[in-house]
């Protein structure tokens, strides 16, 4: 696995001994435990030239006066996807508008997966690390096989995992989002007005908002078989 645009975490810890994210306690402690499996580059293009998987992680900042996210950094990965490996599937793991994905894909001609992990500051390591759930705008294999290589890099072996639909993914993460703002939970019928108006998948939505038990539809080891 290469990661790009953090060339300079390496040099920073070599040198000051450091970390290079002081908002991040508990990143050194993770990287510690992937050791040999990760390689930190700043020769972005480079590492993209020959990777299958693009995950964009990108997290785009809410502009509360547009009400809306500013996606140009995103776009900007895209673009460099586009431009330099158009053959890569891109996971999206970055907030998006419903709708969002679908479009970048057509534009960019690429694939664009989104797969939006709810994370907060100053512990998004961890939250990525060990989320509560996986969800996975895709139904194909190619979105079967990233719920595969999630679950693998999280801490619990049977995180549940549910593959819908690519805008149902993006309304599930705007709902939990608002949920965790708001703290509380939309209706049922409010779920179902907002996918009647948008064209939704409604059971999808509806079945990636309901409690673990309900999402864990398949267990790690079906996956591998």
């Amino acid at each position: 696995m290469t990661l790009g645009e953090s060339g300079g975490y390496c040099t920073q810890q070599q040198l000051a001994r450091a970390p290079l994210y002081p908002t991040e306690p508990k990143l050194d402690e993770l990287l510690g435990r992937t050791s040999g499996h990760i390689k930190f580059t700043d020769a972005f293009v480079k590492a993209l030239t020959t990777a299958d998987l693009v995950v964009v992680a990108e997290q785009p900042e809410f502009l509360p006066t547009e009400r809306r996210f500013d996606m140009a950094p995103v776009e900007r990965c895209l673009q460099a996807v586009a431009r330099h490996r158009p053959r890569a599937t891109v996971i999206l793991e970055a907030p998006a508008p419903v709708g969002y994905s679908l479009k970048a894909s057509l534009q960019h001609r690429i694939i664009v997966i989104p797969a939006p992990l709810l994370m907060r500051t100053g512990s998004i390591a961890m939250d990525r690390a060990q989320p509560t759930r996986i969800i996975v705008g895709s139904t194909s294999d190619k979105g079967l096989n990233y719920a595969f290589i999630a679950v693998r890099s999280c801490r619990d072996p049977n995180t549940p995992y549910l593959l819908t639909n690519a805008s149902e993914a993006e309304a599930i993460h705007a709902f939990e989002r608002k949920r965790v703002l708001r703290g509380r939970s939309e209706s049922g019928e409010e779920v179902a007005d907002y996918c009647r108006i948008r064209r939704l998948n409604e059971d999808q939505v509806l079945r990636g908002l309901q409690p673990l038990a309900y999402v864990h539809e398949s267990k790690l080891g079906e996956l591998m078989t």
